[in-house]
């Protein structure tokens, strides 16, 4: 792969999140609409926008952070990625399968729902690349 493709790339994603965020806030702060929806977005994509920024932008600059950009797409960390993510998504879909069926039998509120499955989610995943990482 083309290191220098790829960051490029990553630049303008990282300008696309951080529109995003700018947009959502506009939109939240200065319109009042959605405000709870369009502040939990700007401080989504923002940051994240900012950060991926920082780093493509001194990864020209620092040959360390290059080499980790290169390694982090290998062939190997790509298989692991993949996997991990295929996994990853089958047992949260099995789990909110398994939520709904017990909203059937039992009252479970929405919210605590969505945010305890936003956390498991990532969770699950990372947990998934580390199993993977030791075993492949």
């Amino acid at each position: 792969m083309n290191i220098d493709k790829y960051i490029k790339k990553g630049l303008i994603f990282s300008l696309i999140f951080i529109f995003i965020g700018i947009l959502a806030g506009i939109t939240g702060f200065v319109f009042d609409y959605h405000l709870e929806l369009m502040r939990g977005l700007t401080v989504g994509f923002l940051p994240t926008g900012i950060g991926m920024l920082i780093l493509y932008k001194y990864s020209n600059k620092k040959p360390e952070l290059r080499k980790n950009i290169e390694l982090e797409n290998e062939e190997r960390n790509i298989f692991i990625n993949t996997k991990a993510g295929y996994m990853a998504f089958w047992i949260c879909y099995f789990y909110v399968f398994l939520a709904v069926l017990l909203n059937q039998i039992m009252d479970i509120p929405v919210t605590p729902f969505l945010i305890i499955t936003l956390c498991l989610m990532p969770i699950v995943y990372f947990a998934l690349v580390i199993i993977y990482h030791k075993k492949y």
